[in-house]
């Protein structure tokens, strides 16, 4: 994932309950408006190719005036079809301001009967000060969105976009305001729609059986018997078992220059990784661009093998982000410079070189790559070169790397429901992979979920669909963008129990952790000051506490005790009659309970 301020524009959320515009418009605090009173008219057509747009007579609460949309092809993004207004004037970076506008779906294919929109602030250059998306009915709705910009926005070039291209729909739009406040303003004082989503309740169906599902296939019998010096069995000896390390890869996206150069922050960053996770892979550090030197000084070799290991010393699983990137942006410049010139059939051997070269620098450090990266999105190699080179690429990899399994990794596409052009792609291509015989280790869902979160059950159904690959899931990318703590911190406890929950999902990995270190900062889990946010207590309370077994039994008359735990490594402490031994033992899943035998001493 890009760590910039220019992400891909996705639609990732369904659910929420917002006020109907009939019920009267939300009263805003005055600040300076940076759009006219009546924007409709404000608003040019930015794209439209598959598209109708035109200003209509759709009169609301408040206005009298807006767009009609009619999207006529099922798309991936919003901006494919794409209507701006310029601002009156910039946004300084962390400026609170607040978008409101009102919005109905008149025609919808979505199979939830809602419209989508996003909406966007922006500048040169592409950058995003703020982005949103929120679905409707086909009654008026009104959107309240406050938010503190997150990059500098100057006069001039600065706009507000709403994008429509996600599927096919009819939708209108009016009362559009922007309004900016100064520095006294609070964000937290602002109002603002609030989102939900359906299984929230603490009493919804599925999670019951998420956590019936926990216990069974999270967790084993063991058996630890205690015996004295002379290989008696010992009764009534306390036996007391902690789980050290879980099987489960519970893992971050890491900085490599702060596992590697030292600073305060970089020593509370390395301290906090170790707390909380057993996994890891690098932000940017083994992206091709990087390794080729196209972003400078700031990402070196000896960087990223020193960050690798960092996390080999320190004992976590490792996976490699990305080997192959195909569309023309995520290339290196040299290679971007060949697509379309007379020298472009050297690009494939190239791709090979990178992939071996990857192989040679990293094998004694990374269990896992992901091999191919976002295939949907980002195609110009498979347009130019046929497709079967998708299977080439993990050809290679495997023949330079046999331990490594191999990843195809992808965004949008754990929910059908908004996103199921994607969900179908990706598993087109894992077929397609299948089909020529391809190594495929092992399936990637990024989840970078928005201010919408998809319904725990429709999540559930995409991963029980991809079981028919039958290869091991996990989640690459995880954060919840939004300014909503609470719903933050409810859909990271329902979404890591949910994945918890799949007997294929065999990892989860946030996609960093700190606000001073995250391409979302409102979707990390602590502050720029460290201070921990509710879904960081919601992570450690389920990882650290819930899902990590510490229990205690005492023998029986045959010097055994039966315990339970969840699967992973553990450590055991005896005592009886004044004596202490200890042992460590692993619980693995997939195999017999084990039986550990305890030596007292003498």
């Amino acid at each position: 994932m890009n760590p910039g301020l220019i992400p891909r524009l996705r639609w990732l959320g369904l659910w929420c309950w917002a006020a109907a515009a009939g019920r009267g418009q939300t009263p805003l605090p005055p600040g300076d408006a940076l759009l006219p009173p009546d924007a409709a008219p404000a608003f040019a057509v930015s794209h439209g190719d598959g598209a109708t747009l035109g200003p209509v007579a759709a009169a609301g609460p408040g206005f009298a005036g807006g767009w009609q949309v009619q999207t006529l092809a099922d798309e991936t993004h919003g901006d494919a079809v794409d209507l701006r207004a310029p601002l009156a004037r910039g946004l300084a970076a962390h400026q609170v301001a607040l978008v409101r506008f009102y919005a109905r779906a008149l025609a919808t294919t979505d199979e939830s009967g809602t419209g989508r929109v996003e909406v966007r602030l922006g500048g040169a250059g592409g950058v995003s000060a703020f982005e949103a998306r929120v679905s409707f009915g086909r009654e008026w709705q009104e959107f309240v969105l406050p938010f503190q910009a997150a990059v500098e926005l100057p006069a001039g070039s600065a706009y507000l976009g709403l994008g429509f291209g996600f599927m096919r729909q009819t939708v209108q739009i009016g009362g559009v305001q922007l309004v900016a406040y100064g520095a006294a303003q609070r964000l937290e004082d602002l109002p603002r729609t609030r989102f939900t989503y359906a299984g929230r309740e603490a009493d919804a169906p599925w999670r019951r059986e998420a956590q019936a599902r926990i216990e069974r296939i999270r967790k084993g019998d063991l058996h630890v018997r205690v015996v004295d010096a002379a290989g008696r069995p010992v009764p009534n000896a306390r036996v007391e078992i902690t789980e050290v390390n879980p099987e489960f890869q519970w893992g971050s996206a890491l900085q490599f220059a702060r596992l590697v150069h030292d600073s305060p922050e970089n020593l509370i960053y390395r301290q906090k990784a170790l707390e909380l996770f057993n996994a890891a892979s690098p932000e940017n550090d083994l992206k091709w661009v990087t390794w080729a030197g196209d972003w400078g000084d700031a990402y070196t070799h000896e960087q990223a093998l020193g960050g690798l290991r960092w996390l080999r010393d320190h004992g976590f699983h490792v996976r490699g982000h990305v080997l192959v990137w195909p569309g023309r942006r995520n290339l290196p410049l040299a290679v971007q410079a060949l697509l379309g010139s007379p020298g472009q059939g050297r690009i494939p051997s190239l791709v090979d070189a990178h992939i071996r070269e990857m192989a040679a620098a990293t094998r004694e450090y990374v269990e896992e790559w992901d091999t191919l990266n976002e295939p949907q999105t980002n195609h110009d190699l498979m347009d130019t070169f046929g497709r079967p080179i998708m299977a080439e690429w993990f050809q290679v990899a495997h023949a330079a790397m046999p331990a490594v399994r191999l990843y195809l990794n992808d965004f949008s596409n754990h929910d059908r429901t908004t996103d199921a052009a994607h969900v179908a792609a990706f598993a087109g291509v894992a077929g397609e992979l299948q089909a020529a015989h391809a190594p495929l280790g092992g399936l990637g869902l990024q989840a970078h979920i928005d201010e919408q979160p998809n319904a725990p059950v429709e999540v559930l159904r995409v991963l029980d669909e991809y079981d028919r690959f039958h290869l091991p899931m996990r989640v690459t990318e995880f954060d919840i963008r939004t300014d909503d703590e609470l719903l933050q911190a409810d859909y990271t406890r329902d979404f890591l129990t949910l994945m918890f929950s799949h007997p294929s999902v065999i990892g989860f990995q946030v996609w960093g952790f700190w606000a001073g270190a995250h391409w979302r900062p409102s979707g990390a889990m602590y502050r720029l000051d460290w201070s921990e946010k509710p879904n960081g207590a919601v992570y450690r309370d389920l990882v650290h506490r819930q899902w990590r077994t510490r229990a205690a039994a005492p023998t029986g008359p045959d010097g055994r005790a039966d315990l339970r735990g969840f699967y992973g490594d553990y450590t055991a402490a005896v005592t009886a009659g004044g004596r202490v031994a200890h042992a460590r033992f692993a619980l693995p899943s997939g195999a017999p309970p084990p039986t550990v035998t305890v030596t007292l001493p003498p």
